[in-house]
């Protein structure tokens, strides 16, 4: 089992019963998803298992140049941003003559721009190249999402069927003689007797690869991955003084802390502007009961004039960091200081109310 002991949530696990060489984790865009390299000596060479779980349509939103960074399209998506970034990653860690696969939920269906950024870059589609259909929502065939992931009563029925295929193995092996073999395609997409029918809301999804002599001998090549960018710099500005201090983290926190009954006082924490006292009890109630669990930290504090402060803090889910290094800001307007607009509505993007929110650019 390869884990890096990362505490996010929604973190990749690697399985192999191959030599682990290395393994190194990236954390994508919006600082939510990551994708997790582990490469392994094989019987067919040196091959790199990129695994990964883009943003999903609840939290995937258009991009501005401080949420997508090189190499990233400021005008595409959150989504195809991160495409980009496993991408990049894959082609940083590539040996040549080496094989890499790129797997997991895509969260985009074949033909996306998401999916795009892989085919430019000459990655095999091993379902497809299997000789199996496309995905068909009407009978379910082909298909890897679509049960519902709230309850479990699609699993436990086995009529229920999947409607998009969103789940991959994508590989890539330049100047090498590789083909999919026997095997590849759908696994455990047939209902099973017992209590549950399907053990998971997705369907598996499995790459036999067959390639000719070894490009690279795993024993006398340098393997070593390479090095982990460096972390997020910390907020440019000058030192903040206690009182503010105290009064930013106050008013972070409290804004987060979902176990507050009083969700004025929350609400009271925000810079104020028209709609906002609507749009933020929307997101709120549309937590439901996760969101009680939620918490805000703030991390660094560094005054940037005179009414502003840039904030870095986290997002925590049972005392779990879920979003960690963000970038946001405090205002201070009426002699108190506030969480900004801006940060306000780059946290309604993840609401599951967020199309219903119209305030928010």
């Amino acid at each position: 089992m390869v884990w890096d002991d990362d505490p996010g949530l929604d973190r990749e696990v690697v399985l192999t019963t191959l030599e682990v060489v290395g393994a190194q984790r990236r954390v994508l865009a919006d600082r939510f998803r990551s994708a997790y390299l582990v490469r392994v000596a094989s019987p067919i060479g040196v091959v790199d298992f990129l695994t990964t779980h883009l943003a999903s349509g609840s939290d995937d939103r258009a991009c501005s140049v401080e949420l997508c960074p090189p190499p990233c399209d400021p005008a595409g998506s959150l989504r195809t941003c991160q495409a980009r970034q496993v991408l990049e990653f894959a082609f940083e860690a590539a040996v040549p003559g080496g094989v890499t696969v790129v797997g997991g939920d895509l969260n985009d269906v074949a033909g996306s721009p998401t999916l795009a950024v892989f085919e430019d870059a000459s990655f095999v589609d091993s379902h497809l190249a299997a000789g199996h259909p496309e995905c068909d929502p009407a009978a379910g065939a082909g298909c890897t999402a679509g049960r519902d992931d709230v309850t479990l009563d699609d699993m436990a029925d086995p009529a229920s069927l999947q409607r998009r295929r969103i789940d991959y193995l994508l590989y890539s092996a330049p100047g090498r003689d590789c083909a999919v073999a026997g095997g590849t395609g759908l696994f455990n997409a047939a209902p099973a007797p017992g209590e549950l029918a399907f053990p998971s809301d997705h369907t598996g999804v499995a790459l036999a690869l067959a390639c000719d002599a070894a490009g690279v001998d795993p024993a006398a090549a340098d393997l070593a991955l390479p090095d982990e960018p460096e972390p997020a710099a910390e907020p440019e500005g000058q030192p903040v003084d206690s009182a503010s201090a105290e009064a930013i983290t106050t008013a972070f926190e409290v804004f987060f802390d979902g176990s507050i009954a009083d969700i004025e006082a929350r609400i009271d924490q925000v810079e104020d502007f028209a709609g906002m006292r609507a749009a933020a009890r929307l997101t709120f109630e549309s937590s439901g009961d996760t969101g009680a669990a939620v918490r805000g930290r703030v991390d660094s504090i560094s005054r940037t004039s005179t009414t502003t402060a840039e904030v870095a803090y986290s997002i925590l889910l049972n005392d779990q960091v879920i979003f960690d290094g963000r970038i946001g800001q405090a205002v201070l307007a009426g002699g108190r200081w506030l969480v900004s607009r801006a940060t306000f509505c780059d946290l309604v993007a993840l609401s599951p109310a967020a199309a219903e929110i119209t305030v928010c650019p």
